[in-house]
């Protein structure tokens, strides 16, 4: 078995520093860590699949394939994803959980229940994923590139 140390950052000035100031009225510095038992790793970039018409979500994950004959919270993997796409506001991937048995929607629309979140240009996501349903996208125009892992636990 091997180890991955993921590691979380985050600093902010006071609000009232003349120089990038913070959300809140003191400093804040957060940190946390840990170490995670993992096996297989699968990477990949892909150009995020878009359509004009609005037609559905692209499967990306399909937690079945991961789940063999685990439970949900002692099997599955973390999940890591960046939106790699060149700088630009309106370049959004759009990332879903999708039930099995229920269609695919267009995660572009607002309110759409299947849609988890929005990774602008250089934004990125790290996120325990049990495998019991699958991970969609859709983006918010064409030539949107996403890096994504699979770090399963080991």
């Amino acid at each position: 078995m091997a180890v991955i140390r993921p590691t979380l950052t985050l600093t902010a000035a006071k609000s009232t520093a003349t120089s990038n100031p913070g959300p809140l009225s003191v400093a804040l510095s957060l940190n946390a860590t840990d170490l995670l038992t993992v096996d297989t790793v699968v990477s990949e970039i892909i150009e995020v699949p878009f359509s004009s018409d609005g037609d559905n979500a692209t499967l990306l994950i399909d937690g079945s394939a991961y789940m063999g004959t685990g439970a949900a919270g002692t099997d599955g993997g973390y999940i890591y994803m960046k939106n790699i796409s060149a700088a630009s506001a309106s370049n959004k991937i759009y990332i879903g959980m999708h039930p099995v048995g229920v269609s695919l929607d267009d995660l572009a629309v607002n309110g759409e229940d299947q849609r988890m979140c929005t990774l602008m240009v250089g934004e990125f996501a790290f996120f325990p994923f049990d495998y019991t349903m699958d991970i969609v996208i859709d983006s918010s125009i064409a030539d949107q590139k996403l890096e994504y892992w699979i770090f399963d636990r080991g």
